[in-house]
């Protein structure tokens, strides 16, 4: 190993946003010839990568994330912090990793006295259900905060930035608007799944003048390791970045492109005012109040006519990030994704059942 290499580890290194940061590294060490490290700890292994090194384990038990740290008697010189669960995952979830799990993550690397650390965060904890027209990182967290999901994330950020500096260890977290790409859970399988029902395609909540930030998953991979490169200027270290494909477009234009990949070119039938949007959302947050309805429904329903964006200057200048994959690229690669795993789920299931 050189003295310039480093040995990352990837939290949640299986997942969506952590197998692109893996994939980024393994393809830099590939066209550098570096000798960088690349471990993953993860619940679960996806991948078989014979020059990864995977550490099945939970990020809330420090016996798990201590033995990836330090494996071989080497510790981890940057951590990438990416696990989290998905937005509609149970709140008693939330608790669990994003906060609980957090703890210990940052306590075992200032124990082992890791260099860096690059937390993964949200754009939404800014997000209070209000509109967000361009705003830059001197805004403050949500009050109060449109999820719970949102909450303990921002949470998990103060966390990481309080541990900046402390015993030399330089910590970031990076704030990314709707994430999507292959690998993708969310956004793009949500979209697809609409667009069968056939109702979404035709009935569009909202004018769609209100504008939304998405963020190519390779694009955010790109910006983790840029952070990650940039993390002892002092400019980097301490610091939170907003990271978005900075192509601010309306929703339903977004979902188009998106229905377009599978053939559906339809436009509206019938368009929802967004007065009337915004008394049928404040039902829904008094639903969601009482537990009546799932605590996601509002905050998705609200992001379809709400504006959402936000100005990613200072992430350009002082981590040189620039969105490499735009929409118009990255989002056939995303449904092309999709459809494919599902082909592959499909076959599975008729292989299994047919065994039976």
């Amino acid at each position: 190993m050189s003295a310039h290499s480093e040995i990352y580890l990837v939290i949640g290194g299986e997942g969506f946003l952590g197998r692109a940061i893996v994939t980024a590294l393994a393809e830099r060490r590939r066209t550098t010839g570096n000798s960088d490290e690349i471990r993953v700890l993860d619940i679960r292994r996806n991948y078989s990568d014979d020059d990864i090194l995977f550490f099945q384990g939970d990020i809330c038990s420090k016996d798990d994330v201590e033995a990836a740290l330090n494996a071989g008697g080497r510790t981890a010189t940057v951590v990438f912090h990416t696990a989290s669960p998905i937005m509609k995952a149970p709140e008693a979830l939330h608790t669990r990793v994003n906060i609980e799990g957090t703890k210990v993550v940052l306590e075992e690397c200032r124990k082992a006295g890791v260099d860096k650390l690059v937390y993964t965060s949200s754009a939404s904890v800014v997000y209070s259900g209000s509109g967000l027209e361009y705003v830059d990182e001197t805004i403050g967290y949500a009050s109060p905060f449109a999820d719970y999901y949102s909450e303990t994330k921002a949470i998990a950020e103060k966390m990481v930035l309080e541990y900046n500096d402390m015993y030399g260890m330089r910590t970031a977290a990076l704030r990314p608007s709707g994430i999507f790409g292959p690998g993708d859970r969310q956004t793009t399988p949500g979209a697809l799944l609409a667009q069968r029902k056939n109702i979404p395609v035709l009935i569009q909540v909202g004018n769609n003048t209100a504008m939304f930030d998405f963020t190519y998953v390779g694009n955010l991979a790109d910006a983790h390791l840029l952070c990650a490169d940039k993390l002892y200027h002092e400019s980097v270290a301490g610091q939170v970045f907003f990271i978005t494909n900075d192509e601010p477009i309306g929703m339903w234009s977004f979902m188009r492109l998106l229905w377009a990949q599978v053939g559906d070119t339809r436009g509206p039938k019938l368009v929802i005012p967004t007065f009337v949007a915004t008394l049928i959302l404040g039902f829904l947050r008094l639903l969601a109040a009482v537990h009546l309805i799932k605590h996601e429904i509002p905050f998705v329903f609200g992001m379809t006519f709400t504006p959402r964006y936000f100005n990613i200057t200072k992430a350009k200048k002082y981590l040189g990030y620039a969105p490499r994959i735009p929409y118009a690229e990255g989002v056939p690669i995303a449904v092309n994704a999709c459809l494919e795993r599902w082909a592959k789920e499909e076959q599975e299931s008729a292989a299994s059942q047919t065994k039976k």
